[in-house]
């Protein structure tokens, strides 16, 4: 049964959820239940093309983005559920969300059934000969189920990225980027980056050094195109496996953040700055120059440099994968150029791509550094190929 609450009620608990550690990190989770809150509050009757233009696009359109509205809306209700099962379990309200329908319900914990594993219980079987029977039938089915599953599960193993998918993981992706500075009094357009500087500390650090004071930070970044490219692979990999992460420049990434969350790195190493602390740090055997790899194996240095002939390009880029503290890992992706990085996050993100590497690992424990030659023809048709492989002890 729905209940009358006040109206500042409900906006707490609105509150109390969205800063759960459930919601927190779900920017699009939080303007939806929002959004749905206050809507119900007023009575409007809502539709799913109105919720997508207010909450995720201004141009949106159920056909176009194909049923957007409706994949968050089925998110939104099993956070409701895993929330009230847990966190909220004594909360004074119930944000009900039915299915098929828009409209937030509030409503008395003692009006709802809230469900339980005894919830799914199966009643007993009293007659003995129909539970001989139904063993004799069931015992080959749970069999034939666990060869298929274990199957399945061999061929689909995404260990690589279990602590990312795990449930209520932390997780940020941190965007190789570099400052852009400017001239004091200078046109707006008069922007440059220097090499070296990829944060405010390298910045304040340059003009001391340099004794200058004709420069100035104007808050601007920069980004080559293998971000966006990378950011959209990876949203649509987090979103197919239910988790997702947030987003942080290099140049405001601090060093911190990598003892409480799971790190994933793409982009350009020469302009790395806290992240140079992290990456290749446990290897015996690569190191990096500011736009190729090195590396020394029984006493012999071999340098991996990037190559452009006859339009083709050829490159070398990293994918490293380190455990951090508390049970968090780091995956990097680096490459100086578009190419590289792009085919990494592409391959990385891809299953079948997956299976193959991992039978080239000792272990599903296996932490790693692997260095590929990738090619390709004005930036695309990138082909990626193992050259190096360092399995972390």
């Amino acid at each position: 049964m729905e209940q009358n609450f006040d109206t500042h009620t409900i906006k707490e608990q609105l509150k109390t959820i969205t800063e759960n550690r459930l919601f927190n990190k779900s920017p699009r989770l939080i303007n939806l239940i929002t959004f749905l809150v206050e809507e119900s509050l007023k009575g409007t009757h809502l539709k799913e093309d109105i919720i997508g233009i207010e909450v995720f696009d201004a141009d949106y359109s159920s056909s176009k983005n194909d049923g957007l509205v409706r994949v968050y809306m089925h998110k939104l209700r099993k956070k409701l559920d895993t929330y009230y099962a847990e966190d909220g379990k004594n909360a004074p309200i119930l944000f009900v969300l039915e299915k098929g329908s828009y409209k937030v319900k509030f409503t008395k914990p003692s009006d709802v059934r809230i469900k339980t594993p005894k919830d799914n219980r199966t009643s007993s079987v009293k007659n003995p000969y129909s539970l001989k029977k139904l063993l004799l039938f069931i015992i080959p089915l749970i069999l034939i189920t666990g060869i298929i599953a274990h199957s399945l599960n061999g061929k689909n193993k995404l260990y690589l990225w279990d602590s990312f998918m795990s449930k209520n993981a932390s997780n940020f992706c941190v965007l190789a980027d570099q400052v852009v500075v400017q001239r004091k009094c200078g046109n707006i357009g008069e922007l440059h980056t220097i090499a070296g500087v990829n944060s405010t500390e390298d910045f304040v650090a340059h003009i001391e050094k340099n004794n200058i004071d004709s420069l100035q930070k104007p808050g601007y970044t920069f980004y080559t195109k293998a971000i966006p490219h990378s950011i959209y692979k990876l949203a649509n990999w987090f979103f197919k496996h239910d988790s997702e992460f947030a987003t942080l420049a290099e140049s405001e990434f601090k060093y911190a953040q990598s003892k409480r969350n799971n790190i994933i790195y793409v982009g350009q190493q020469k302009t790395m700055s806290i992240s140079k602390e992290i990456f290749l740090r446990n290897s015996k055997i690569f190191e990096t120059e500011r736009d190729y790899f090195i590396a020394t194996k029984d006493g012999n240095k071999k340098e991996y440099r990037p190559k452009y002939k006859n339009d083709i390009q050829s490159e070398y880029a990293m994918v490293s994968f380190m455990p951090l503290n508390n049970g968090n890992n780091a995956l990097y992706f680096v490459s100086d150029n578009d190419i590289g990085t792009m085919a990494l996050v592409n391959n990385f993100t891809n299953v079948d791509y997956l299976n193959n590497f991992y039978k080239k690992l000792p272990s599903e424990a296996s932490y790693f550094n692997a260095l590929f030659k990738v090619e390709g023809i004005e930036r695309t048709d990138a082909t990626c190929e193992l050259v190096e492989l360092e399995i972390i002890e």
